[in-house]
C-alpha cells in the first residue's frame, strides 16, 4: 500500500503542523535513490518544548503527546520536501532518543507510541525497524527526538526525476529546509 501523507491524515482527521525549520547547519530531509532521510524532530509545538526527562512518574498522556508530536513534525518535514502527489511506500526505520533519568528502563514503551501512530497512518506499510535509546538530554530539554527513514514509491520518484528538474539525469537529491544565514 502506498500513501500520500496529506490524504491519509485527512482521512484520520489529523493535520500536519507547519514544517519545522532546522535549527542548525543541516537540512531537514535528504532524498537519495527513492529513500528519504528525515532529520531528528524534537517534541516541540511551535516554540514550546514538551520537556523531559522521563521518569517513572511521567504521565502516559504526556509521553503519548510527545511521541505523536515528533511523528507529525517528521511527516511535516517530509511532506514539505516532496511534491504533493508523492507517495510513501513504507516506513523503513524509526530511531528514537528518549531524554530519561538514569534509572528509567522503559525507553521502548515510549517509542511504542510513535510506532503505533505510524502504523495507524500507514497501515502495514507503517511497520518498521526501530531503535530506542536513552539519553541524558536533548535539544531544548525535549522529552523525545525521532528520526525517520522512508521508502518513496518508485513511480513517484521516477516522476520527480523526469519532471523538468535541473538534474534530470541520475538520482534526485533534495535538501529541504536548508537554513539560511
Amino acid at each position: 500500500m502506498t500513501t500520500v501523507i496529506a490524504d491519509r491524515l485527512a482521512q484520520l482527521g489529523m493535520t500536519l503542523p507547519p514544517p519545522p525549520s532546522p535549527r542548525g547547519v543541516y537540512v531537514g530531509v535528504v532524498i537519495h535513490d527513492g529513500i528519504a532521510y528525515v532529520s531528528g524532530q524534537v517534541s516541540r509545538v511551535g516554540d514550546e518544548i514538551i520537556a523531559g526527562p522521563v521518569d517513572r512518574t511521567t504521565p502516559p498522556e504526556l509521553i503519548r503527546h510527545a511521541a505523536r508530536t515528533c511523528v507529525l513534525r517528521a511527516l511535516a518535514a517530509l511532506a514539505a520536501a516532496l511534491p504533493s502527489t508523492t507517495t510513501v511506500e513504507r516506513i523503513l526505520y524509526l530511531r528514537g532518543f528518549v531524554n530519561a533519568v538514569p534509572d528509567f528502563m522503559n525507553h521502548s514503551q515510549v517509542m511504542d507510541e510513535a510506532s503505533a501512530l505510524l502504523h495507524e497512518i500507514f497501515g502495514e506499510s507503517g511497520r518498521h525497524a526501530r531503535s530506542a535509546l536513552g539519553v541524558a538530554g536533548l535539544p531544548g530539554g525535549g522529552l523525545l527526538e525521532i528520526e525517520l527513514t522512508v521508502a518513496l514509491a518508485r513511480e513517484s520518484v521516477h516522476a520527480q526525476e523526469g519532471a523538468g528538474n535541473p538534474s534530470e539525469a541520475g538520482p534526485q537529491h533534495t535538501d529541504a529546509h536548508q537554513r539560511t544565514p
